[in-house]
């Protein structure tokens, strides 16, 4: 039996796919790190599975831009590629930021933001689906916008969970920043955006379910031949 999305199974979607194998790595090794690194000092294990943490972040953001900047350069855009990647982007924003929430590293608000944007957009899509409209979703500038503020308050957070446990980080400028991005204020900001986004894509699959699709009237095929015959001239006088 032929499968027909293996044809799509080109450079981009490998890397989203590449991402989403990465996810379940990325939260094993988070939940582990959390629930060990009780106390004033940290085992050689834990260290390792804080470290191994740390470094699938920025992996897993840059394969986020890689699929989609490849897709487009070498003209990869297929439909399992708009399905991977949003797919991607969305399981890790919020596990992470769920994860993070729950053990109070992050406000609940933010995961609450989070949530209710992906529920909205989820169900919307279910209903556009059921209903027969197109459910194609582009991303939008502001929904990109949003995802790379969780990714980088996912990131903050983790890069200062340590609190000087394994490695004093404060000395280089990147944990500054880190310090400066994990504070309410970015937190605030993030948390709007992604309720911007996720207005944005409510009144877009609103604008979907109004339009009224009239299909084209194909010709008709039942066309009539009059077939005219001509009479001969008579041979009467």
């Amino acid at each position: 039996m032929r499968l027909g999305y293996l044809r799509y199974l080109n450079l981009a979607n490998l890397i989203s796919l590449l991402r989403l194998i990465l996810l379940p790595v990325f939260f094993y090794f988070l939940i582990y790190y959390i629930r060990w690194s009780q106390g004033d000092t940290l085992t050689g294990v834990t260290q390792a599975y804080y470290y191994i943490t740390l470094s699938l972040v920025p992996i897993i953001l840059l394969t986020d831009f890689l699929d989609g900047w490849v897709a487009r350069r070498f003209d990869m855009v297929s439909p399992l590629g708009a399905f991977l990647d949003p797919l991607a982007d969305k399981f890790f924003a919020f596990s992470a930021i769920a994860i993070l929430a729950y053990v109070n590293e992050l406000p609940v608000w933010l995961a609450m933001a989070v949530f209710f944007k992906e529920f909205f957009i989820l169900n919307g899509w279910i209903l556009l689906f059921i209903l027969g409209y197109d459910t194609e979703i582009s991303p939008s500038k502001i929904g990109k916008t949003a995802a790379v503020c969780q990714g980088i308050v996912v990131f903050a957070v983790i890069l200062t969970l340590p609190e000087g446990k394994i490695f004093d980080f404060s000395a280089f400028p990147l944990y500054s920043i880190a310090e400066l991005i994990d504070r309410p204020w970015f937190h605030i900001f993030t948390a709007g955006i992604t309720g911007l986004a996720g207005i944005q894509y409510i009144v877009e699959g609103l604008h979907r379910a109004q339009r009224v699709v009239v299909p084209e009237t194909p010709p008709s095929e039942n066309v009539a031949i009059l077939k005219v015959e001509g009479k001969g001239p008579s041979d009467s006088q």
